[in-house]
């Protein structure tokens, strides 16, 4: 993504009510260069290209395209790929993502639990002050996926050595009725 791309998707996120230095949906489309027939594949291009190009600016551009205009089932796949990534620190909002897409597979799952489990080095402060929340958020989606398989893994976290995490593991487990 090049600055103007990227100028354009500041201009397009929060335009509304539409003011001075936005502009509208329909005209980031036009301006935006996309061979996609539909905005989902757009995103869903935009998500790949961050995630090959390895470039975290490039994944919260889009990121921020995606929380502007919706995200769907369609980016499950490549939001598991940069969950997995430890190029980026945009981790939380890549829950909130796939959160979003009301993910349900068992690869989601496992990036999630994967996720809780991972001490990226961004977020070494946040340890140092107890501050779990990216952990936090892992076990509040699996509870909220709440399969058979998102269960065994929230059990899991559960019996996790980390006191912080095994008791919001159970905390959150019982108050969504999945764990006694």
């Amino acid at each position: 993504m090049n600055s103007e791309q990227k100028n354009l998707v500041l201009s397009v996120v929060n335009n509304k009510p539409l003011r001075a230095g936005k502009i509208t949906d329909e005209e980031f489309l036009k301006l935006f260069p996309c061979a996609q027939g539909s905005v989902e594949d757009f995103i869903d291009d935009i998500l790949k290209n961050a995630h090959s190009s390895k470039d975290l600016k490039e994944v919260e551009y889009a990121l921020y395209i995606g929380f502007h205009f919706g995200f769907t089932s369609k980016h499950e796949d490549i939001l598991i790929h940069l969950l997995g990534d430890d190029f980026h620190y945009k981790h939380d909002d890549v829950v909130r993502a796939l959160v979003e897409t009301k993910a349900k597979s068992d690869d989601a799952v496992n990036a999630l639990y994967n996720c809780a489990l991972s001490e990226y080095d961004y977020l070494a402060d946040d340890r140092e002050d107890d501050n779990y929340m990216l952990k936090w958020n892992c076990i509040y989606a699996l509870a909220k996926i709440g399969s058979k398989y998102a269960v065994e893994k929230l059990k899991a976290l559960s019996r996790n050595s980390i006191p912080e995490i095994n008791s919001k593991a159970v905390q959150v487990g019982k108050s969504y009725g999945v764990l006694d």
